[in-house]
């Protein structure tokens, strides 16, 4: 099925009024992602806890995932509107890191990027490089 056929103005209309609630047929809602997302999470993140309190140390956690499971999670963890989780920009292999601790629950970075800036100025470089050698034997 085309996405033309499947998001019609009905369905559309649907999204943008019950966006986090909203299942197309035979999916999911992102409410029932998040929810199937922390089913899983939790208890990792509980046994994390534990262990960084019986060493008394920091116990770091890293998911990889795809933008609309990170933004239900960020959404979750900040405890932001639901409704507006879809504004928490991420780009490509971008890294969040949210910090769990005795005080809380805080942002460290969302869509954090910058570890990509030394291959974007190489690729320009080489762009560049491809571009004046093509000139020049033109």
């Amino acid at each position: 099925m085309s996405r033309g056929l499947a998001f019609t103005p009905e369905v559309i209309q649907q999204w943008n009024e019950l966006h986090f609630e909203y299942c197309p047929p035979n999916g999911e809602s992102k409410r029932m992602v998040q929810k199937r997302t922390l089913a899983y999470l939790e208890p990792i993140i509980e046994q994390a806890k534990n262990q960084s309190l019986r060493e008394n140390r920091e116990i770091s956690i890293s998911i990889f995932t795809h933008e609309n499971l990170i933004q239900s999670i960020l959404q979750y963890y900040l405890q932001s509107n639901p409704k507006y989780a879809w504004l928490i920009q991420q780009n490509n292999t971008a890294i969040n890191e949210i910090l769990l601790n005795e005080h809380g629950i805080s942002a460290v970075k969302i869509n954090d990027d910058n570890h990509l800036r030394f291959l974007i100025s190489e690729m320009q470089n080489e762009s560049l490089d491809n571009y004046d050698y093509e000139q020049i034997n033109s």
